[in-house]
């Protein structure tokens, strides 16, 4: 697979599911840059032709985790929670990523189809 985009939201799905174990508090911040970054990425990709609930959600994660203003909940169980549900997202986006770049193969190898000798 040429397209290696999907890759990013597993990589913040790693940094965090990690997130969820006692780690110096510099991985937590490493944690809100990944995140944010991501999110913040999948917010412009160019499959969301306008506003869609996708956008909303990853925009939502991005202001969640961002590294600038943090968010303090002062709990960890609940921030395990959060790093859960948020790891879950980004699993569920590498997938809808996976399928969008393979269907969007196929469908450029059907207009070939109709060349063949």
């Amino acid at each position: 697979m040429k397209n290696k985009f999907f890759l990013l939201p597993i990589v913040a799905a790693v940094v965090l599911v990690v997130g969820c174990f006692h780690l110096p508090i510099g991985y937590y911040t490493f944690l809100r840059i990944v995140v944010f970054v991501v999110a913040g990425l999948l917010i412009f990709l160019p499959k969301y032709e306008g506003v869609n609930w996708q956008c909303v959600v990853n925009g939502l994660v991005a202001i969640l985790f961002n590294p600038i203003i943090p968010v303090h909940l002062h709990s960890r169980p609940v921030w395990a929670v959060i790093d859960v549900l948020a790891a879950m997202w980004f699993v569920w986006q590498a997938a809808r990523l996976t399928m969008l770049y393979i269907g969007h193969q196929n469908h450029a190898n059907d207009k070939f189809k109709h060349y063949e000798p």
